[in-house]
């Protein structure tokens, strides 16, 4: 992990080292006030270990403009190695922080991707939470979205934000395939922040997440998760310097652990 002109790596991934607001600042509000692109990629560790096993997936996420720390390990992998992160900067509030602006400022927004009642409820919450906001359009994600004219039909609304819900993976690849078809816009991959805007999901309580423990929330909500939870825990032992070096003494490495998936 190293830290090169304000940022920090995290397993092979180029995190931007800010806080929501001075991302907010810094970032955000300058490229929609200039009208311009930007290519934004919020990660948790489920995504940094996607990166490692699908390259043209890693190639993705390091053409973005910013990757975002969105999950507590990467902050506590970051602090371990000595080069720690100022703090988590989450999609949702991301996500909101944007509409607000928009509100504020007269900028629009478009919601592309997840279930049509989700993707309804999500700009209607939307609506009635910020008012004067200017919805560009809408459209769930269970469509040919990759179609030329489907993506002119998003590009001629002349969104200034773009939310992208379609799941981890195809919701970046989405964005670096087709943002270059749009004048301008801010463009970020949402994952299920649809569902929690809308009511769909609950986010943990604001203590489960002050006393980093939103992961196990979410895992008492919803028991399947424990396989990824799993995966995500193991990974993140095998790259920790001082427990990566244990278990490697008793012969658990990276490549066997790869092996055995």
């Amino acid at each position: 992990m190293t830290e090169q002109n304000g940022n920090v790596t995290v397993m092979g991934i180029e995190f931007t080292n800010t806080t929501l607001e001075g991302f907010m600042e810094s970032t955000v509000r300058p490229c929609l006030d200039g009208s311009e692109k930007c290519f934004i990629v919020t990660a948790n560790p489920e995504i940094v270990i996607a990166t490692r096993d699908h390259p043209d997936f890693k190639e993705t996420v390091q053409s973005a403009d910013h990757v975002l720390p969105d999950g507590i390990g990467i902050i506590n992998a970051a602090k371990m190695m000595g080069t720690p992160l100022q703090e988590r900067v989450s999609g949702i509030d991301t996500m909101r922080a944007m509409l607000a602006y928009a509100e504020e400022q007269g900028y629009s927004a478009y919601f592309l991707g997840a279930k049509e009642e989700a993707n309804r409820k999500a700009v209607e919450r939307a609506e009635r939470r910020f008012p004067k906001l200017k919805i560009a359009g809408r459209h769930h994600g269970y469509a040919d979205l990759d179609d030329e004219a489907f993506v002119e039909s998003i590009a001629a609304t002349e969104p200034d934000i773009i939310f992208v819900a379609l799941g981890m993976m195809k919701q970046e690849h989405w964005i670096r395939n087709h943002m270059d078809r749009f004048d301008k816009g801010v463009f970020m991959g949402v994952g299920g922040s649809f569902d929690v805007l809308s009511g769909e999901a609950k986010r943990a309580p604001d203590i489960w997440i002050r006393f980093q423990l939103e992961w196990l929330y979410r895992l008492i909500k919803q028991p399947k998760r424990i396989t990824r939870v799993m995966k995500v825990a193991q990974f993140m032992m095998l790259h920790t310097p001082i427990i990566s070096s244990i278990m490697r003494l008793f012969g658990y490495s990276k490549t066997r652990q790869r092996k055995k998936g």
